[in-house]
């Protein structure tokens, strides 16, 4: 199934950190996909939605955005599971873990990332994107060894199958669990926290697509490092 043009370049501009525009194209993006009984492309649509809903509440830190993430992530699942769309069933329950993580509701992230995982649809390397954050909800909830198991082993599915995916994707996703991992070790072990860190600027500075990481690192050695 192919994504509209208008999907795509909304996903385009939440990459490059335009939320507001992105939200414009999306909507237009949901009419075609309605006109269509494109219900895959719907429910991927919300998924694109939820993602800038979360990008734009830790910018405003304004719980109204995580509220409204969440529910196109129950959306997006209803709608899967009312079209029978096993295929996005995963992705579906990795949204609702990402914005549970928002509210701090740990439990419920790492139920809702083990589904995700359990219904897992894609390449391994994105399978390593999931595992990191099921890692990080398990160490957050006081689970840490296991949390760390899970996201250094997440981290290695992505390294270990860069070749399935594009080198923004890997990038992206490489670069995020070094990060997650630098954030939560920085109390823990702050040696390691700090070589995690720098691998990720390593990435980062590579790539000058990563708009959004860039600021999620700045933002990350200032507040922690």
């Amino acid at each position: 199934m192919k994504n509209n043009v208008l999907h795509l370049q909304a996903e385009d501009a939440r990459e490059q950190d335009r939320h507001l525009e992105a939200l414009k194209l999306i909507e237009a993006a949901f009419f075609e996909y309605q006109q269509d009984q494109n219900y895959e492309g719907l429910c991927q649509a919300l998924q694109s939605r939820c993602l800038t809903y979360k990008h734009l509440f830790y910018l405003a830190d304004d719980q109204v955005f995580a509220i409204m993430a969440q529910k196109d992530a129950e959306a997006s699942l209803a709608i899967a599971k009312l079209h029978d769309l096993k295929n996005l069933f995963g992705s579906s329950y990795f949204r609702l873990g990402e914005i549970t993580m928002l509210f701090d509701d740990y439990s419920h992230a790492v139920e809702y990332y083990k589904q995700s995982l359990d219904h897992y649809f894609g390449t391994e390397c994105e399978k390593g994107d999931y595992r990191y954050h099921f890692g990080e909800a398990l160490y957050r909830l006081g689970k840490k060894k296991e949390g760390k198991k899970q996201l250094k082993q997440g981290l290695r599915e992505i390294q270990d199958n860069s070749q399935e995916v594009g080198s923004f994707l890997f990038h992206v996703w490489e670069s995020g669990a070094h990060m997650r991992l630098a954030d939560l070790l920085r109390d823990d072990d702050l040696s390691e926290a700090k070589k995690h860190l720098a691998e990720a600027e390593d990435i980062i500075s590579s790539d000058p697509k990563l708009v959004i990481r860039k600021r999620q690192l700045e933002l990350l050695k200032r507040e922690k490092f």
